[in-house]
C-alpha cells in the first residue's frame, strides 16, 4: 500500500472552568456600599445570578439543578451515573455537545473508556424530546467495545468511528501503517436516525477518516504522491489493476481544479480506462486527489447490491463484458488488499455481455468499505479492447 506516515486522531474532551475566588471587600468599601442599600441589593442579586449560572455550568451532576429545556438537560445530565459506570473498570473520557451532527437539535456525544484488559471505547449519542413531563433524554446511537477506538466529527459534520481490525493477519499488519490497521465507519443523521454511508473516494484510501488524516499529513508538510491527478490515477493502476509502470500511458482529459478526468491506456493486453478524481477533503490547490470512479467505456455495474452492508457471498450483476473473453472479479478489503475468497468468482455471461457473479469471502470484520474490481480481457490474437470497472462495496 502506498499510504505512508501516521497522524494522531484528535480526541474531543470537555474542560471544567472554575470561577476565580475574589478577596473580601475592604471595610471602608463595605461602609460606602451600605449607604446605598438599593444599589447594594441589586448588585447582590446580580452576583447570586452569576454564581448560580456558574454552578450549573461547572457542576452538571448537581441534582438540585432542574433543566427547563432540552439544552439544559443535555448539559446538566450526570452521564457517569446515567450509564452506571463501573469504578476501576470504566472511565468517562469526554462529553461534548454535537448538535451539528443532528441538524441543530441538542445532542451530546459521550465517550467511555474500558480500562480492564485491552483498552476499548464505548460511545453514546443522546438527544432530547419534550413531553408532558418535560424534557427527556433519548438514546440516538451507540457503539461498544471499539478496540483501540476513536470517535471524531469530520469536516463534513459526519460521525466517524474507528477500531483496530483484529481480522488482519500478523504478516499483513507488519506491512501496514497504524492508520491502515483500523476500520473507519462514517454515519450521517437521516430522518431521525444515524445511518452508515459510503465514502465517495476509492483510492488511495476508502474512508473519510483516512482521507482526512492523509490531508492533514500533506498540510503538515509531508510530500504525498496524490497532489497530482495524473500521478494518482497512474499509481492506482499499479496498486489495484497491477499494471506495470512502463506499460501505462496517462493523459489529463479535463480539470477545473476541483474535479479531473484522466485517461489510462495499457498496451498488452489493450485496455483503456477513464479515471474520475476529486479533491474531496480540501477543495483548493493544496487538496489531495481521490479516485471516485474508474471504468472502461461500455461496462457497467448495478450499484444497488453493493452499498448496503453485503454479507458473504457478494452477489453482483452488470453489463458490458466481452462475451468471448476472460472475465474475473476481485474483492478488496478496507486496506485495498485482495480478500481471501473461498473460491474463484463464477461469472455467468450472456451473449449480449450481461453478467452476474458471486464472491464468497471470509475473514473480514463487518461493516467495512472495500472495492470490487471486474475485468474482462480479450482472447489472444484479437484486436478487441478489454474492459475494467472499479466500484465501492460495503462488506457486511
Amino acid at each position: 500500500m502506498p499510504v505512508t506516515g501516521t497522524t494522531q486522531v484528535q480526541q474531543y474532551k470537555t474542560e471544567t472552568i472554575t470561577d476565580e475566588i475574589r478577596p473580601p471587600l475592604l471595610p471602608s468599601r463595605r461602609r460606602r456600599a451600605w449607604r446605598h442599600r438599593p444599589l447594594f441589593w441589586l448588585g447582590t442579586a446580580l452576583a447570586l445570578i452569576v454564581l448560580l449560572h456558574a454552578l450549573a455550568a461547572t457542576h452538571p451532576a448537581d441534582p438540585t439543578v432542574v433543566p427547563l429545556d432540552c439544552t439544559g438537560l443535555i448539559h446538566t445530565t450526570d452521564y457517569a451515573q446515567l450509564l452506571h459506570l463501573k469504578p476501576g473498570l470504566q472511565e468517562l473520557e469526554a462529553v461534548e455537545s454535537v448538535s451539528q451532527l443532528t441538524g441543530g437539535q441538542p445532542a451530546a456525544l459521550v465517550e467511555v473508556g474500558n480500562v480492564a484488559g485491552r483498552p476499548s471505547l464505548d460511545m453514546y449519542i443522546y438527544g432530547c424530546a419534550t413531553r408532558g413531563a418535560g424534557p427527556q433524554l433519548q438514546p440516538l446511537f451507540v457503539e461498544r467495545g471499539l478496540i483501540d477506538g476513536t470517535v471524531t466529527i469530520s469536516q463534513a459534520n459526519t460521525l466517524i468511528t474507528s477500531e483496530l481490525d483484529q481480522a488482519l493477519l500478523p504478516q499483513a499488519r507488519a506491512t501496514l501503517q497504524p492508520m491502515q490497521q483500523s476500520i473507519y465507519r462514517e454515519y450521517v443523521w437521516h430522518k431521525g436516525t444515524f445511518i452508515q454511508v459510503a465514502f465517495p473516494g476509492m483510492y488511495p484510501v476508502a474512508s473519510r477518516g483516512e482521507a482526512e488524516l492523509l490531508q492533514q499529513q500533506s498540510d503538515d508538510g509531508q510530500a504525498l504522491p496524490w497532489s497530482d491527478p495524473r500521478v494518482t490515477a497512474q499509481q492506482m493502476a499499479q496498486d489495484i489493476f497491477k499494471w506495470s509502470n512502463g506499460d501505462i500511458q496517462e493523459t489529463l482529459l479535463s480539470t477545473d481544479g476541483i474535479s479531473a478526468q484522466v485517461s489510462l491506456v495499457h498496451q498488452n493486453p489493450h485496455l483503456e480506462v477513464t479515471v474520475s478524481l476529486s479533491r474531496l477533503i480540501q477543495r483548493d490547490t493544496t487538496g489531495l486527489w481521490f479516485v471516485t470512479d474508474a471504468r472502461s467505456a461500455g461496462i457497467g455495474l448495478d450499484q444497488v447490491h453493493l452499498l448496503p452492508p453485503v454479507p458473504s457471498p457478494l452477489v453482483f450483476e452488470g453489463t458490458g463484458v466481452l462475451a468471448d473473453g476472460q472475465a474475473t472479479a476481485i474483492l478488496f478489503d478496507h486496506t485495498l488488499t485482495p480478500l481471501p475468497t473461498l473460491n474463484s468468482a463464477v461469472l455467468n455471461i450472456d451473449t449480449n455481455g450481461t453478467f452476474t457473479g458471486a464472491l464468497p469471502y471470509a475473514g473480514s470484520t463487518p461493516d467495512q468499505q472495500g472495492l470490487l474490481l471486474v475485468q474482462t480481457l480479450p482472447i489472444k490474437n484479437t484486436t478487441e479492447t478489454g474492459r475494467v470497472l472499479l466500484a465501492s462495496v460495503m462488506l457486511g
